[in-house]
């Protein structure tokens, strides 16, 4: 690292320039010894004190962190690393256990369940030398595209804090983007890391499902006191669709964490021993298509800009690119409704019995008022998905890269119920349909944002790519980085544009 990347803590204005450094500067500047890990730890946590009242991010802090950097200091003392992220700060969403912390997944169902385990990527980031913050906000169970609950309320977006952050890892990308934490851990099913990262400018990934254990992954009923957290669900569609996901200020920081999360733990049944390698340095034999949509709903123009942008770019680089949809994707966002649907959310019922009262009211009425699925209806489902997925691998036998929106508009009032686009109303709860015809792939997706809307957003770009192939797409998300640069949030505005935040 370029010791001119940091500059001295002295000043105010320096401080902010430091809080928006890469992980991976900040894990040089810790091993180089040119900050300590207290050090870190205390400017993160100014940053927390100064930016959390407006942009409610981080709902609980962790009252070990300072021990936690004062051991890595005593390492480093004694000439020892901690390993690849000795002393960095990073953030945790609250739908994973963290043992010993307040872990909610923003439920009063759970609004005091402290964990005696923490789940296993949040462990293994720990014994990589990370210091954990604290706990993120998030929508109640990670099932709202927009980062709101009955406990901590709304979070906000630092470009704009009469806008969304996204949902439901919408606490970290507030976070990260407004340089509280490093890198944030979080989740994602049909779009939760990657509607966030679109819309606070951060680069996120989705890895394939299966590579990253979710042992430790809300909703389950918590164990009694000595029992082990329970293994994932191999039939959930929880755990067939969605993974463990994270968000960061660079593309470089997304490999070196994938390289520390993958790898079974003995407990999730899903994850499977795939070696990644290491980094890809070049684009030789990659080849792209890109397209506008998924095929139902549309996405604005400039967003849609953004993606011909970006594979003119690769273009310019030597990777041929074609322009065009793979056959049945327009039925896959459909296909995960379908899955999702007929399975509903058996453990959430099991532990909301008793108490639906105390569900947050969209929730409540969408378990109460849906009847689950038989079990010829969740396999005709997962037949539709398994012919879908087949299409698509055909299609990228040929174009191994596909660029796609994250969404059909940039970050948005969450107050909206509906947007025009080309015509036709889109709900709230639509506009991630391009997210959702990738999650029923499994495939591993990249988001990396390639620009600025008609507004002076961000936009972001998800880079998908074949199952197992991870690198190759970071290594293409990489290349659009080096392109297009990274993105960092204007001065904060305030007041928000619009009045009292509720």
């Amino acid at each position: 690292m370029n010791n001119t990347a940091l500059p001295s803590l002295q000043a105010t204005r320096d401080k902010e320039q430091l809080t928006q450094l890469s992980m991976t500067e900040w894990a040089g500047a810790l091993q180089e010894g040119r900050l300590t890990a207290t050090e870190c730890l205390e400017l993160h946590l100014e940053r927390i004190a100064q930016e959390n009242p407006r942009l409610n991010a981080v709902v609980t802090l962790n009252p070990l962190a300072a021990e936690e950097a004062a051991v890595a200091d005593r390492a480093a003392a004694d000439g020892r690393s901690l390993g690849p992220l000795h002393g960095v700060p990073f953030t945790v969403k609250d739908t994973l256990a963290t043992k010993g912390l307040r872990t909610t997944a923003g439920s009063p169902l759970l609004g005091d369940y402290v964990p005696e385990q923490s789940a296993t990527a949040v462990r293994r980031l720990q014994e990589a030398g990370a210091v954990l913050l604290g706990k993120t906000n998030c929508s109640e169970f990670a099932v709202e595209t927009h980062t709101r609950n009955a406990l901590f309320g709304d979070t906000w977006n630092p470009w704009d804090t009469g806008l969304t952050s996204g949902g439901s890892t919408g606490g970290d990308s507030a976070a990260v983007a407004s340089g509280m934490s490093a890198f944030g851990l979080g989740t994602d099913f049909g779009g939760s890391i990657r509607w966030p990262a679109h819309c606070t400018g951060l680069a996120a990934l989705r890895p394939t499902v299966g590579l990253v254990p979710e042992t430790g992954l809300l909703p389950y009923v918590p164990p009694a006191a000595g029992e082990s957290l329970p293994a994932p669900n191999s039939m959930s569609a929880l755990h067939r669709l969605g993974t463990m996901a994270w968000l960061a200020r660079s593309v470089d920081d997304l490999g070196v964490l994938l390289g520390i999360l993958a790898g079974p733990d003995g407990v999730d049944p899903s994850t499977v021993p795939v070696p990644l390698g290491g980094p890809v340095d070049s684009l030789a034999g990659i080849s792209c298509a890109w397209f506008e949509d998924e095929g139902t709903h549309p996405v604005r123009d400039d967003l849609v800009a953004a993606v011909r942008r970006a594979a003119e770019a690769l273009e310019d680089l030597g990777v041929p690119t074609k322009h065009g949809r793979p056959p049945g994707i327009e039925r896959a966002a459909a296909a995960f409704v379908a899955l999702r649907t007929a399975e509903g959310m058996p453990e959430v019922v099991e532990l909301a019995s008793g108490r639906e009262e105390e569900l947050g009211s969209n929730l409540r009425s969408s378990l109460l008022g849906a009847a689950p699925g038989t079990v010829a209806e969740y396999r005709k489902a997962a037949a539709e998905r398994d012919a879908i997925r087949a299409l698509v691998l055909g299609f990228m036998e040929e174009h191994n890269i596909l660029l796609l929106p994250v969404a059909s508009v940039p970050a948005s009032d969450p107050r909206t119920g509906t947007f025009n686009v080309s015509g036709k109303d889109i709900p709230w709860t639509e506009l991630g349909s391009c997210c959702r015809a990738i999650s029923i792939l499994g495939f591993p997706v990249a988001v990396v944002p390639c620009g600025l809307s008609s507004e002076g957003l961000p936009v972001g770009v998800q880079v998908v790519g074949r199952p197992y192939r991870d690198r190759e797409v970071l290594a293409v998300a990489a290349a659009l980085e080096r392109k297009f640069g990274r993105s960092s949030p204007p001065p904060f505005r305030s007041p928000a544009r619009f009045g009292g935040l509720t």
